[in-house]
């Protein structure tokens, strides 16, 4: 049974995780890359709200508290770069990029933008929640000092 669709751009899988669950919004415009993704994340305990573009991830980000947010670059509308800078306007919440593009400055243009790290597709599973463990345990050490 397909998970039920909350609304017309997120969905997400709230039923089976953890109250304290971390929060993840995946913004992708493939709908197979969303479905591998999200099956991987909430196998692996996370909840998964999902959006297909930029717009929309901003939309979610606005109504929405996440604890980490996977982007793409190449989305129609606003692209992945654009919608990267406007999130980190609204929050300061870790950003991962997931890109097909492997060129350097790609990647120094995201973290300009504001991303946090960047990982190239395809990449394997270990990958993507090392690199989501490492942006969580760094973005509570942050919270941890200005807490003092």
């Amino acid at each position: 049974m397909a998970p039920s669709i909350l609304d017309s751009h997120t969905r997400s899988q709230v039923g089976s995780a953890p109250k304290n669950a971390t929060k993840v919004l995946l913004v992708d415009d493939d709908p197979l890359i969303r479905r591998a993704l999200r099956t991987t994340l909430t196998s692996a305990g996370y909840v998964v709200l999902e959006a297909m573009t930029g717009e929309e991830a901003l939309e979610t980000i606005r109504t929405e508290s996440v604890d980490m947010v996977l982007l793409d670059l190449r989305m129609p509308g606003m692209g992945g770069l654009e919608a990267c800078r406007k999130i980190r306007e609204v929050v300061d919440t870790p950003i991962l990029v997931i890109s097909i593009l492997r060129n350097r400055e790609d990647e120094v243009q995201a973290s300009e933008a504001g991303a946090d790290d960047y990982l190239v597709k395809p990449f394997g599973v270990q990958d993507l929640l090392s690199r989501i463990q490492g942006l969580r345990r760094k973005a509570a050490g942050m919270e941890r000092i200005l807490s003092v």
